[in-house]
């Protein structure tokens, strides 16, 4: 990790704390599909998920995906990462 990621996932702990559920964030989960295409691990494009949201029963992984995440909870990760991440960018 660089020191830019470093800054980021600070900024990141800082300004969004919680978990989508409402739950303390613990684990970033890094975007892997966009509009149901793989993308290439972008290390900016990620979110801050609890463990049970991340891997756990019902979480994203165990449900295959962001796009099933969100059909099973409402969440929209992807649209998520994308907002934090173009946030983080106008404030450099």
């Amino acid at each position: 990790m660089n020191a830019a990621h470093r800054r980021y996932y600070t900024w990141l702990c800082t300004e969004h704390p919680d978990c989508v559920c409402g739950g303390p964030y613990q684990q970033l989960h890094h975007i892997i599909h966009v509009n149901h295409q793989r993308i290439t691990k972008d290390d900016f494009l990620v979110v801050g998920l609890c463990r049970e949201c991340h891997q756990g029963k019902g979480g994203v992984h165990d449900l295959g995906g962001e796009a099933q995440f969100l059909e099973a909870t409402g969440h929209d990760l992807v649209h998520l990462a994308v907002l934090r991440r173009h946030n983080w960018e106008v404030r450099q």
